[in-house]
């Protein structure tokens, strides 16, 4: 069950009963050619379109997504790559998957169904040896397969 306190962080339509780990893919917006500089990475140059961040929860899954629905000026402190990425894309959906199914898996299946990790290779992957976690779908919004659950995103724009 979620908390008051945490219910208060996540986008509104989300039901209560979200499982408590899981596999999930944030889906956002860049609206206009932005880049991103973060630690390692260094700079990243993000066109203009829809992208894919796939990521995991052992444990605390709705507080993960109240988090990545949160502004870093919402007392988030910016510490993972895509915390740096939501700060320039507007998040438009969350889908929730199974803990079975893989982050890294699930990341190769969005690729082989049109997103592109060209650009983005090590983005959210700094704990496996995959490519990356975040995909490219040009004007193209990704559609979700076999999810658990589609939520609405927290209606967010960027920050500027």
């Amino acid at each position: 069950m979620i908390s008051r306190r945490m219910w208060r962080g996540l986008p509104r339509g989300l039901p209560r009963e979200l499982p408590q780990e899981g596999v999930y893919v944030l889906v956002a917006r860049v609206k206009g050619e932005r880049s991103l500089r973060h630690g390692v990475l260094g700079d990243l140059r993000l066109e203009p379109g829809y992208y894919a961040y796939v990521g995991r929860a052992r444990r605390g899954l709705p507080a993960r997504l109240a988090r990545h629905a949160r502004r870093g000026g919402e007392g988030k402190r910016l510490h993972w790559h895509v915390d740096f990425f939501l700060e320039v894309a507007g998040l438009e959906e969350v889908w929730v998957f199974p803990l079975g199914a893989g982050e890294c898996a699930l990341a190769a299946a969005l690729e082989e169904s049109g997103g592109d990790r060209r650009g983005l290779r090590g983005f959210g992957s700094s704990d496996c040896r995959c490519p990356g976690h975040l995909l490219f779908f040009g004007r193209a919004k990704p559609r979700p397969r076999g999810a658990l659950m589609v939520l609405p995103g927290s209606g967010c724009g960027p920050r500027r």
